[in-house]
């Protein structure tokens, strides 16, 4: 039987047990960085859990990846507070990859942003990113022209079908 996959609000003290989640430096080798600290962690989610930009603009869900109980990613969401595309986001650590938990957890982030009425998704993949481009392909966004920072935009509806 498949453990529970879900999302659960993102806290300060998730930096604790994200610090080992998000360790292995491949992570980083589309996104460019290292491995963070507890410190950065925790000074990163001290910002992100406001829930929303200083100007009001944009609100934020930062949501952490649950696999029965054990952390195992993020998934993001920035949703402009005019009406644009929510731009996502999603990570997977090392140990849990090759399982379709990020289009799992992705699949539940577009889910709850469908309810919202938000209906547009936009990700930002590196060209050759494989695993983010089938996990985008799953979740039913499509590569654009445009490229942001050597990244391709997918997009496409938050809703399936």
């Amino acid at each position: 039987m498949t453990e529970p996959l879900s999302l659960r609000p993102l806290a300060v003290a998730d930096a604790a047990v994200m610090t080992t989640v998000l360790a292995d430096p491949s992570l980083y080798e589309f996104t460019g960085g290292e491995p963070p600290t507890h410190d950065d962690l925790a000074r990163r989610y001290a910002v992100q859990t406001r829930g929303g930009s200083a100007d009001g603009s944009e609100r934020w869900i930062n949501s952490v990846v649950v696999l029965g109980h054990q952390p195992i990613g993020y998934v993001q969401a920035t949703v402009p507070r005019d009406g644009g595309p929510a731009e996502v986001a999603w990570v997977i650590g090392r140990p849990w990859q090759g399982h379709g938990y990020a289009a799992r957890a992705a699949r539940l982030l577009l889910d709850d942003l469908a309810h919202e009425g938000v209906d547009t998704a936009v990700a930002h993949i590196h060209p050759g990113h494989g695993s983010s481009e089938r996990t985008a392909e799953r979740l039913g966004l499509t590569p654009t022209e445009i490229v942001v920072d050597g990244e391709v935009r997918w997009a496409g509806p938050t809703a399936l079908g």
